[in-house]
């Protein structure tokens, strides 16, 4: 079995060479101003390529490289936001800045992540498993001082791969809980949230806007991300630049689309990220701003969903808005990152273990029992 480190000029042509070239030549934080990690291709035989990113002790990354940040930062953003129990929020605020002590001391954020493609969901080639003890040998060969993870398994697409880690030593830790479709056209057209949606699209009388033609709205589609994700949101997730948004839109790594009004200005826009069989969506934004009424969120997820019906692919749509994703169809399932610590020090393995224990048994029925 051949396993090799691949520069990006020894990649093939396609969506791994793209993205290696895009970071090849400044560092990530040119591109994602709050990601600061070192990017390399893993090849396994000639059919998988894995995405890798190295870190040392990058405290306050943006969670997508950042342990640290997802269980300690952004996860207090989440729970003063979506949890309106006063004493249950202070009580595991408080769990939860323990952790943060914790994962200092035990250098939580030196680890290798594979298939890390710096989004908040990362999409899997079609994969089953068999070649993870060889994958982790290699690792362990250049890396031997980094905990290894893999992130965004959920338990619908990707439950015999989470199996094949475990048996591997791999120990699986929750993260969140993602919205998947599977259903037909015909089956989302039943759900009434939906009929109810296109109305209100075919009234609002809002331009679409191809990929092609999104490429002279990317400032404008940057900053209604920004408005979204790190104004209304959290500062911790991804803090894209221009360049970023320049890049994947040229080299096709993203498909944009996008709505503008009657006077030229983008009132909504997604990005999708298409990999093998499964779309996800992590660039989305709309004019916050606007009143409820003119539906603009509406707009920019049913973009998402016009691109997932003609492409016949399963649609991940991350988390977040659970309740209107529940009612359009999506169902919930458990997203799981795998961690392996057997060749790690005593210390660093016992606060894995922690927040193993801590969002397994308390995070996850958490996120359960309010919908998150």
């Amino acid at each position: 079995m051949a396993i090799n480190w691949l520069s990006y000029h020894e990649l093939p042509d396609g969506l791994h060479k793209k993205f290696a070239t895009m970071f090849a030549h400044a560092p990530s934080s040119k591109l994602i101003h709050n990601v600061s990690t070192h990017i390399e291709t893993l090849q396994v035989n000639e059919h998988l390529l894995f995405t890798t990113t190295i870190n040392d002790a990058a405290i306050e990354n943006s969670f997508v490289c950042s342990p640290y940040t997802a269980y300690a930062l952004y996860a207090q953003d989440e729970l003063k936001a979506k949890v309106p129990n006063k004493l249950l929020q202070y009580s595991v605020l408080w769990i939860i800045k323990l952790l943060g002590l914790l994962f200092k001391i035990g250098r939580i954020d030196r680890n290798v992540h594979v298939n890390n493609f710096l989004l908040s969901t990362n999409p899997y080639q079609e994969w089953d498993g068999k070649e993870i003890a060889k994958i982790t040998d290699a690792i362990l060969l250049k890396y031997p001082k980094h905990a290894i993870i893999f992130r965004s398994l959920n338990l619908q697409q990707h439950q015999n791969l989470i199996n094949s880690f475990e048996l591997n030593g791999y120990h699986k830790v929750g993260s969140r809980q993602v919205y998947i479709y599977e259903m037909p056209y015909e089956s989302w057209l039943k759900h009434n949230n939906n009929k109810n949606d296109l109305r209100l699209i075919k009234k609002q009388k809002l331009r679409y806007l191809s990929h092609q033609e999104m490429g002279s709205y990317l400032d404008e589609a940057l900053a209604l991300y920004n408005l979204l994700y790190l104004q209304k949101y959290s500062k911790y997730n991804p803090q894209f630049s221009i360049n970023y948004f320049q890049a994947c839109h040229r080299n096709n790594l993203m498909h944009f689309q996008g709505y503008a009004d009657d006077q030229g200005k983008l009132r909504a826009f997604s990005g999708l990220f298409i990999l093998d069989q499964t779309i996800t969506s992590p660039l989305v934004g709309y004019d916050t701003k606007a009143p409820q009424k003119d539906g603009l969120y509406i707009h920019a997820i049913n973009l998402i969903f016009k691109y997932k019906f003609e492409s016949g692919k399963i649609l991940n749509l991350s988390s977040g808005a659970s309740q209107f994703k529940r009612f359009r169809g999506g169902v919930p399932y458990v997203e799981y990152s795998v961690i392996y610590l057997r060749h790690l020090p005593s210390y660093r393995k016992l606060v894995w273990y922690f927040l193993i224990f801590v969002s397994n048994k308390i995070g996850i029925p958490l996120t359960q029992k309010y919908e998150l």
